[in-house]
């Protein structure tokens, strides 16, 4: 589901990034891939605050979603959601549309 929240299925990159994020919209979910968001948690990446990486809140921490590294990876790799980020769309979806529209 949009804005779901998963545990990073990538062994090499949890340690840095131990969470992802689903972007596209469930009505687009027609193939086996989904456009994930890697996030980290805020106290790794305290320099990198601005519109193309807005924090969220998971489980009482704060991490930053980073949507210059969006990745295309199987819906069967990531395992059951941890939370969702949809109450923090206006804002993803503003990163989206600078990083994608220049607007």
């Amino acid at each position: 589901m949009q804005f779901d929240v998963h545990p990073n299925p990538i062994p090499r990159a949890r340690r840095a990034f131990p969470l992802v994020v689903i972007l596209q919209a469930d009505i687009a979910e027609t193939g086996r891939d989904r456009l994930l968001a890697l996030m980290a948690p805020l106290a790794e990446m305290p320099g990198v605050i601005g519109r193309l990486t807005p924090i969220v809140e998971v489980q009482g921490h704060r991490y930053v979603l980073m949507l210059p590294s969006i990745a295309g990876l199987p819906g069967s790799d990531l395992q059951t959601p941890i939370g969702n980020v949809g109450a923090e769309r206006d804002r993803i979806v503003a990163g989206l549309d600078w990083l994608f529209l220049g607007v």
